[in-house]
């Protein structure tokens, strides 16, 4: 239990548990190679775990044992040990976020996926692209007020996607509309904010599996058979 003063002078009692330990305890461990899968990590405050009684007793049963463990002696076991149940404890918390993300999917972020796609019509009418390049998601998520681990995950929840494929869809179908439309390869690569023609072209080849010059072709050859 720790004190602390709120601004009014009150003197406010927190009580609660935390899970700290040394990087060095997962060195070359599967656990140390799989940290960067937990993206709760980076989540902000806002989007903290909600957890029922029943889900909190069961990662406060680990972090008892977790505790029992380290305070006795150590032995040969003791590291795989402590390591095995810090993993439970990351699992739970994956499974329990897990759930949190597909109820918030389908209620609080019911309307994400319009959002996104009117964020992303909006960052092309203002011309964004001209100084910020191309959309990215830490971008997308900082304008929708989420954290973009979290903005990604729920993406995710929402259309089995990353928010990076959905973000390159929704490139890559404006610019099969601009090379439609006439404009050529540079000019559809500055318009839709590559730097380089050649990696719009690789882009749109990988998408596709056509470069963008093969398109227009094709479609040039079909819409003068059509006539």
């Amino acid at each position: 239990m720790r004190g602390s003063r709120a601004d009014s002078g009150e003197e406010i009692h927190t009580k609660g548990w935390a899970l700290l330990f040394d990087t060095e305890l997962l060195r070359d461990s599967e656990l140390g190679r799989r940290m960067a899968d937990y993206h709760f990590f980076s989540y902000s405050t806002s989007e903290a775990l909600l957890m029922s009684p029943r889900q909190r007793q069961s990662i406060v049963t680990l972090l008892e044992h977790i505790r029992t463990e380290i305070r006795q002696e150590e032995d040969a076991h003791t590291l795989r040990i402590v390591t095995s149940l810090i993993e439970q404890v990351l699992e739970l918390v994956s499974r329990y976020y897990a759930l949190q993300l597909s109820t918030s999917a389908t209620t609080t972020n019911s309307d994400l996926l319009p959002r996104f796609e009117r964020l992303l019509q909006r960052y092309y009418d203002d011309g964004l692209q001209r100084s910020l390049g191309l959309p990215s998601v830490k971008y997308c998520a900082q304008q929708l007020f989420l954290s973009p681990n979290y903005f990604g995950d729920l993406i995710r929840e929402l259309t089995g996607e990353t928010a990076t494929s959905c973000i390159r869809r929704f490139i890559m179908q404006r610019a099969q509309s601009l090379l439609l439309s006439g404009a050529t390869i540079t000019e559809t690569a500055e318009q839709l904010g590559y730097d380089y023609p050649q990696h719009f072209t690789r882009q749109f080849k990988k998408h596709y599996g056509v470069t963008p010059s093969e398109f227009t072709r094709k479609r040039n050859k079909a819409c003068s058979q059509a006539l």
